[in-house]
C-alpha cells in the first residue's frame, strides 16, 4: 500500500472500457489498495456501450466500494470524449487516467499524482522512453512502430512519450482542449493547447501489453491520430478535400508530362520545359482546388487572392525541388528526362499538398503560437535540408571546393594555408562515393546537420524548447550557414565544432556535466584542425571562465586542464607538421597576412555580417543583442544561471568581434572570417521571436518580417540552385559566372590540349592564371585523368599557394604551352612572353549549353615554356 501525504485534495481516477469485463476484477483488485492520506480517491469508469458484462461487474464493486462508479455513454465511441464526458461527470481537483486492460503498472499512481497534488508540476505522464522506463515483451518491430508513431508529436508535448495514456493532471488542464478535440490520445491535446503554460514531469514506467480481452486500436484511429496531429498543427485535412484534392492532381500529373514532352519535342531545354510545363499545371490545379477541392475556404476577392498569392509562392518551392529531382537523375543517374519528369512531379505535388493544406488552406482553428512557430521552423529547415541534399551531387564545385580537393590528393598533417582535417574527410567521402560533387561533399552536408543538432541543444539549455526550434530556422537560413552546409570548405567544419563547443561550454557550466568538458577540449581541437580563427573561440573560453566568478571553482578542478590537454592532443599533428616546415602555415595565416598594404577596412565587417546574415539576421542579431538584459531577466529565474548565460553571449561575440574590428582597422578582413561568431546569437535571437519571451501580439512585425524574410531567402537559394544545376528559361550573364562553370571549361581546354599534342607531338603545359582556383578546377574536371601537366602561376615566378609543393614546373622545359586565365589584365601579363617562347595572340571561347550561356574562356598557345624565365 502507498501513502501520499495531502491537504485534503480530491482524485478521480478515470478509466474507459470497452467490452472489458475479463479486466475488470484484476484491476480493482490492485486499484482499491491504492491509498492517499488526507485526499478522497474515487474511481470512474466510463464505458462506451461495452456488450458484455463489464458494466455489470463495475455496478457490482461499487455495492461494496462506493467510491467505484461508471458512467455509460450513448453515441459514437470514442475515447478522448469519454474521458471529457468522465470529467464533466466529477468534481475532482485532480484528475488521473489509466486504461482498464493492466497495462499500466498500477503501484506507480501515487507517484504520478505525488507532483500534482504538491504542486510542483500540473502534468505527470507514466512515460515508456525515460530512463528507467520501457515496455515488457514487445518484439523489436512492435517498438519501433510505436515510437515513430509518438515521434511527430513530440515537437508539439515536449516529452518523449507523447502517445501514453496514463496520465495525471490538475482539472484545469481540460478546460483549455480543443473542442474538435478527438481520437484515442487525449493527451496529446492537453499538452498541445497547454504548451508553454504547463509544467509537464515524466514518470518511468513498465508498460506490459493486454494479457485478456482485444485491443481497440484500429487502423481507423491512427488515422484519426494522424488527422487529428495535423489539425493540431494548422494542417486542413480531410478525406473530402483529401480525395478532391488527389482527384485534380492527378489531372495535372497528365497535364504536366504531356506538356513538358511537347515542349522538349519543340527543343526546349529541360529547365524550360519542366517551367513552362509546371506552371501550366500549378494553375489548373489550383482553379479547380479553388472551385472545388478547398471551396468553401474562400469569403471574398481578398481572401481569393491572398490564396492566390500564397498558392503562388508553395508553387514555386514546389518547383525548385522538382527541378532537383530533376537534375538528381538525369545528371547523376542518366535517367532520360522523359521518365525523371513524373517523380519529380510525385515531389512537387507532395509539396503543393502540405502547402495548401498548411498555408493557403490551413484548418479553421488557429494553431497555438509555439505550435505554429515550430511547424514554420521544421518545414524551412527540412526545405532547405532538402533543398541542398537533392542539389548536392548536380552542382559543381566551386574553385576553393576543388582546391580542397586536391589536399586530398597530397594527404598529409597540414598544409600551408589550412589545417588538414577538411582534406581527411573529404578523402572519405570519395573514397566511398567517388571522386564526384557529392563524394566531395557529403561530409560537410553531413556536419551541417550536427551543427543544426547542437545548436537546437544549445538553444533549449539556455532557453526553452520553442526557442529552439526557431533557432533550427534561424540556422538554416542565414547565408554563412546555407552554404558552409553544402560546399565542401573548412568553414562548415569551424561552424559545427564551435556550435558543439558552445553547448559542452554551457552545459559543463550550467549543468555541471564532467562529460561535457572533455567532449569540449575535442571540439576545440577538432576547430583548430578544421580552421586555425577558432584559435578565438579557445580565447574566448579562457577570457570567460576568468570573468565569470560563479565558474571560478572549475580552475581547481582537474578535468578542465584534461580538457585543455586533449584540445592540444587532437591538435598535435599538425603542430608536428608545423613545428617541422618552419612554422609556414601559422605564419602564412598571421604574419604574412599582417606584412600586406595597410587600409582601413572596419566598414567591410559591416558589409561582410550582412551578406553572411542577410538583414532579417543582422537586425535579429541586432536586437537580440540590445535586448540581452531583458531577455535574459525574462527566461532566466535564478541569478546566477542569468549570469552564466548573458556572459556566454556577450564574450563569445563580442571578444572574437573586436579582435577582427582591431585588425580590420589597418588590415582587410577576409570576408567569412565573422562567420561563427554570430553562432552565439543565435539562440537570443531565437528566444527574442519565440511567443515564450513576450506575447506574440507585441512582435507581430517582427515575426512577419522574419517569416517573410526567411522565405524569400528560401526563393532565392533555390533559384541559385536550380540555375546551377539546370539552369533558367531565359538567358543570364554575369561577371560572377567566370569564377564558375568549369565543367565545360576543362572540356574545352581537353581539346585543345588534344590539337596542341597532335600538332607538336607533346602533351603541352597548361598554366593557370590565378593563384590556385583555375588550377584547382581544371585538375578536378579533366576528362582523362592526366592533371600533372596542369600547373598554377608559380609557373611564371608567382605565388601559387600549395601548388608551389605539389607541381615542379621544371619538369616541363621546352614543352607547348597553353594559358588560361579568367581575367583580361592576367591573359596579356608581360610576364607570359618571359617564360615562354613562340607566344601567340589572346584567344576567346564563349561557352554555352543548350543556348545557355555560361562563361567566356580566355587561352594563349606558346611554342615552349621556358621555366626559368627565359634564362
Amino acid at each position: 500500500m502507498t501513502a501520499i501525504t495531502s491537504n485534503h485534495a480530491s482524485v478521480t481516477v478515470i478509466i474507459p472500457t470497452l467490452n472489458e469485463e475479463q479486466n475488470i476484477d484484476p484491476l480493482l483488485q490492485q486499484l482499491t489498495q491504492v491509498s492517499v492520506n488526507n485526499c478522497q480517491l474515487s474511481i470512474l469508469f466510463v464505458d462506451d456501450q461495452s456488450t458484455d458484462q463489464t458494466v455489470a461487474k463495475i455496478k457490482q464493486w461499487h455495492q461494496c466500494y462506493p467510491h467505484i462508479s461508471v458512467l455509460e455513454r450513448s453515441g459514437v465511441p470514442d475515447l478522448t470524449q469519454s474521458i471529457l464526458d468522465g470529467v464533466k461527470h466529477c468534481s475532482s481537483e485532480i484528475i488521473a487516467v489509466m486504461d482498464a486492460d493492466l497495462s499500466h503498472p498500477v503501484d506507480k499512481l501515487s507517484e504520478l499524482l505525488t507532483p500534482i497534488i504538491t504542486g510542483s508540476h500540473d502534468v505527470t505522464v507514466g512515460s515508456r522512453y525515460v530512463k528507467h522506463g520501457g515496455v515488457a515483451e514487445w518484439p523489436l518491430h512492435r517498438r519501433l512502430i510505436s515510437w515513430l508513431g509518438g515521434l511527430p508529436a513530440r515537437f508539439l508535448t515536449d516529452i518523449k512519450d507523447t502517445t501514453s495514456g496514463f496520465f495525471a493532471c490538475r482539472r484545469a488542464c481540460f478546460e483549455i482542449i480543443d473542442r474538435q478535440a478527438c481520437g484515442y490520445k487525449i493527451l496529446l491535446e492537453i499538452l498541445s493547447a497547454g504548451l508553454d503554460k504547463f509544467t509537464v514531469k515524466e514518470v518511468p514506467i513498465i508498460f506490459t501489453d493486454r494479457t485478456l480481452g482485444q485491443s481497440k486500436l484500429s487502423s481507423k484511429q491512427m488515422m484519426q491520430y494522424v488527422k487529428r496531429l495535423l489539425e493540431i498543427c494548422g494542417g486542413q485535412v480531410s478525406t473530402a478535400t483529401g480525395s478532391k484534392f488527389i482527384a485534380v492532381g492527378l489531372s495535372g500529373v497528365v497535364v504536366d508530362a504531356l506538356f513538358f514532352n511537347v515542349f522538349l519535342a519543340q527543343g526546349w531545354t529541360i529547365s524550360q520545359a519542366h517551367i513552362a510545363s509546371f506552371m501550366i499545371a500549378a494553375l489548373s490545379n489550383y482553379i479547380l482546388n479553388s472551385i472545388w477541392s478547398f471551396k468553401f475556404q474562400h469569403q471574398s476577392i481578398s481572401s481569393w487572392l491572398t490564396k492566390a498569392f500564397k498558392f503562388i509562392y508553395i508553387a514555386s518551392i514546389a518547383l525548385i525541388l522538382r527541378g532537383g529531382v530533376i537534375a538528381l537523375l538525369t545528371i547523376l543517374f542518366n535517367m532520360p528526362a522523359t521518365l525523371a519528369i513524373y517523380p519529380a512531379i510525385i515531389t512537387a505535388a507532395v509539396v503543393n499538398y502540405l502547402g495548401v493544406s498548411f498555408l493557403v488552406f490551413p484548418h479553421q482553428t488557429v494553431p497555438h503560437a509555439s505550435i505554429n512557430w515550430r511547424v514554420l521552423a521544421l518545414g524551412i529547415s527540412a526545405f532547405i535540408l532538402v533543398l541542398r541534399f537533392l542539389y548536392l551531387g548536380t552542382t559543381e564545385l566551386l574553385p576553393d571546393e576543388a582546391y580542397y580537393w586536391n589536399y586530398s590528393q597530397f594527404m598529409d598533417w597540414g598544409y600551408l594555408d589550412h589545417p588538414p582535417l577538411l582534406a581527411w574527410i573529404i578523402a572519405a567521402g570519395t573514397s566511398v562515393f567517388g571522386d564526384n560533387e557529392f563524394g566531395v561533399r557529403i561530409v560537410t552536408y553531413c556536419a551541417a546537420l550536427a551543427s543544426l543538432f547542437f545548436m537546437f541543444r544549445l538553444t533549449r539549455l539556455l532557453f526553452d524548447q520553442t526557442s529552439a526550434y526557431i533557432s533550427l530556422l534561424l540556422l538554416s537560413i542565414y547565408p554563412f550557414s546555407v552554404a558552409t552546409g553544402m560546399l565542401a570548405t573548412t568553414d562548415g567544419l569551424q561552424i559545427l565544432f564551435w556550435t558543439a563547443g558552445l553547448y559542452f561550454l554551457a552545459d559543463g557550466i550550467i549543468r555541471q556535466h564532467i562529460g561535457a568538458w572533455l567532449a569540449l577540449g575535442l571540439s576545440v581541437g577538432l576547430g583548430m584542425l578544421s580552421k586555425y580563427t577558432t584559435a578565438l573561440f579557445a580565447l574566448s573560453i579562457v577570457f570567460y571562465m576568468l570573468i565569470n566568478t560563479q565558474a571560478h571553482h572549475w580552475w581547481k578542478r582537474p578535468v578542465l586542464y584534461l580538457s585543455a590537454g586533449l584540445a592540444v592532443l587532437v591538435f598535435l599533428p599538425n603542430l608536428l607538421w608545423n613545428a617541422q616546415h618552419e612554422w609556414s602555415s601559422f605564419l602564412f595565416q598571421t604574419a604574412r597576412r599582417l606584412q600586406r598594404d595597410t587600409m582601413f577596412s572596419s566598414h567591410y565587417l559591416v558589409l561582410h555580417a550582412t551578406v553572411l546574415l542577410s538583414p532579417v539576421g543582422l537586425i535579429l542579431s541586432g536586437l537580440a543583442l540590445t535586448k540581452i538584459k531583458s531577455l535574459v531577466n525574462h527566461a532566466q529565474h535564478q541569478e546566477i544561471m542569468r549570469q552564466h548565460v548573458k556572459k556566454l553571449i556577450y564574450v563569445f561575440t563580442l571578444l572574437p568581434l573586436s579582435v577582427l574590428i582591431y585588425i580590420s582597422l589597418n588590415h582587410p578582413p577576409r570576408f567569412h572570417w565573422t562567420a561563427p561568431i554570430w553562432l552565439s546569437l543565435i539562440p537570443l535571437s531565437a528566444y527574442l521571436l519565440s511567443p515564450t519571451s513576450s506575447p506574440t501580439t507585441q512582435k507581430t512585425g517582427l515575426k512577419k518580417f522574419a517569416i517573410y524574410g526567411a522565405a524569400l531567402l528560401c526563393l532565392i537559394y533555390g533559384g541559385i540552385l536550380h540555375y546551377s544545376a539546370l539552369g533558367l528559361p531565359f538567358k543570364v550573364e554575369s561577371k560572377l559566372t567566370s569564377h564558375y562553370f568549369w565543367k565545360h571549361s576543362a572540356a574545352k581546354i581537353h581539346q585543345l590540349e588534344q590539337q596542341i599534342m597532335a600538332q607538336s607531338g607533346q602533351r603541352p603545359v597548361i598554366i593557370c592564371l590565378s593563384k590556385w582556383s583555375v588550377a584547382s578546377a581544371l585538375r578536378f574536371y579533366d576528362s582523362d585523368g592526366y592533371v600533372d601537366n596542369i600547373l598554377s602561376r608559380n609557373a611564371i615566378g608567382e605565388t601559387a599557394t600549395m601548388y608551389e609543393t605539389w607541381t615542379q614546373p621544371n619538369d616541363w622545359q621546352g614543352r607547348p604551352v597553353l594559358f588560361v586565365a579568367m581575367h583580361e589584365k592576367d591573359i596579356k601579363s608581360p610576364k607570359l612572353a618571359k617564360y615562354t617562347r613562340g607566344l601567340a595572340a589572346t584567344e576567346r571561347h564563349k561557352l554555352d549549353i543548350n543556348n545557355r550561356y555560361l562563361r567566356t574562356l580566355l587561352v594563349r598557345q606558346a611554342d615552349s615554356y621556358q621555366p626559368a624565365g627565359g634564362k
